[in-house]
């Protein structure tokens, strides 16, 4: 049996909105309007904002991006603060509506060719947000919850998510095709599996391949986590007294007949396997099944738009025990890092994190003037007192070196008051 995608979700950004964040990004800021009056404009958003078909949201945005003067590079404020004033510039439920109409067009188009034929797909709106965007829906296919959708500006735009019920009716080469139409897109979560009917590759088959280092990726072993669940049977138990005689007591034993699961791997990192006997959770007439399910996130890594075709071998790539699934095709997805330029600016950044809000605090609601704040924090240590990480050894300077003390006295001038820029 071939590996199957079990959930899927991704998101995108509307190219208007992206071409508003890019603006913030580098630091733009308004300087003129032409055409029209700011407040005349926001106050009739505000009256269509609830209805999607009031207004081309999109000739409306780019009406505005055509119709407004920016000044690149002239603020130095943070992006986010940048960002705010953006959102509020162009109207929050202008560009709010603008991702539900992308989302209202996704939704259709599952009708038209990205679902299977023969199948009812719509939404219904819920009452709140979800995983920081301000509006969601559940999708239903067939009246049947499916998956579920959310959109808001603030969160850069648009999210779809598939459960096993919606995946199971997509056309997944449409599904691909539509991912690189979208604008921004990323896959941010995929889950792949593969059933074992016969019971071939079960629990005990997983446990073994761990014992012999299956798991093990880069030479460093994986997390684990194994559970079994069902009930305490009583079981009969003698036991002897004196002489040669036996009494009957009662005992209870562990029966694991509600099934065994081994997880392998954590979320937090990106990557987890489950292993567990989805025949005795289903209650199914196939009693052996076992399924394995491979569970990626966006997280460190790039989850190619591919892994919808070919599940089979990023399934087997993920891990040596999972060769079974396909021994001659397969692909591992790599991970990456975020690098710094050097130690001073991982100390800076993460002070910055621990710290900014305390030093902020003390400037702005005990009036202390930035002499303070450093003798307050400082008063207590040596000169020779520095953390152990920028504790370097001395060598000889030359022009590379040189070079990187430069980057990190601009990177610690008081001017660069974003302290994110090089991330």
């Amino acid at each position: 049996m071939a590996a199957i995608i079990d959930y899927l979700s991704f998101s995108w950004t509307p190219e208007e909105l992206s071409q508003i964040f890019d603006l913030a990004k580098m630091g733009a800021s308004i300087k003129a309007i032409r055409g029209f009056e700011f407040n005349e404009y926001g106050d009739s958003v505000t009256r269509d904002a609830l209805d999607t078909a009031a207004i081309d949201y999109k000739a409306a945005i780019r009406a505005k991006l055509r119709d407004t003067e920016f000044a690149i590079g002239a603020d130095s404020r943070k992006f986010h603060e940048i960002k705010r004033d953006m959102l509020d510039h162009f109207g929050l439920n202008t560009l709010d509506c603008l991702c539900r109409g992308e989302v209202d067009r996704f939704i259709n188009r599952l009708n038209h060719g990205l679902g299977l034929f023969g199948n009812d797909w719509s939404f219904s709106l819920r009452s709140g947000g979800f995983s920081g965007y301000s509006h969601s829906a559940n999708i239903l296919v067939n009246g049947q919850q499916a998956g579920l959708c959310a959109w808001g500006a603030k969160n850069h735009g648009c999210y779809v998510s598939f459960s096993g019920t919606g995946t199971a009716v997509l056309d997944l080469n449409e599904v691909h095709n539509a991912l690189h139409q979208l604008p921004g897109a990323k896959i941010t979560r995929v889950d792949i599996a593969f059933d074992s009917l016969d019971g071939k590759y079960n629990i005990q088959t997983a446990r073994k391949m761990a014992e012999h280092g299956q798991f093990v990726t880069r030479g460093r072993p994986s997390s684990y986590c194994y559970i079994e669940s069902g009930h305490m049977s009583q079981v009969a138990c003698y036991q002897k007294t004196s002489g040669n005689s036996e009494t009957l007591k009662k005992r209870f034993g562990f029966v694991a007949d509600k099934g065994k699961s081994l997880y392998v791997g954590t979320r937090d990192a990106g990557k987890m396997l489950r292993v567990y006997e989805k025949g005795k959770q289903l209650k199914s007439e196939h009693k052996d099944w076992v399924r394995w399910e491979l569970e990626l996130r966006a997280k460190d890594r790039v989850l190619p738009f591919d892994v919808l075709l070919e599940p089979d071998k990023y399934l087997a790539g993920a891990y040596p025990a999972l060769s079974f699934v396909s021994k001659e095709n397969q692909c591992r997805i790599a991970t990456h890092k975020r690098k710094w330029f050097t130690s001073v600016d991982n100390a800076v950044r993460n002070g910055a994190t621990q710290c900014g809000k305390l030093v902020n605090f003390m400037r702005q609601c005990l009036d202390m003037d930035d002499s303070q704040i450093v003798r307050l924090l400082t008063n207590h240590l040596e000169s020779h007192e520095i953390p152990d990480r920028l504790n370097q050894p001395v060598y000889e300077d030359t022009d590379e070196s040189s070079g990187i003390r430069l980057r990190c006295m601009k990177f610690i001038e008081p001017d660069n008051h974003d302290i994110y820029s090089l991330a």
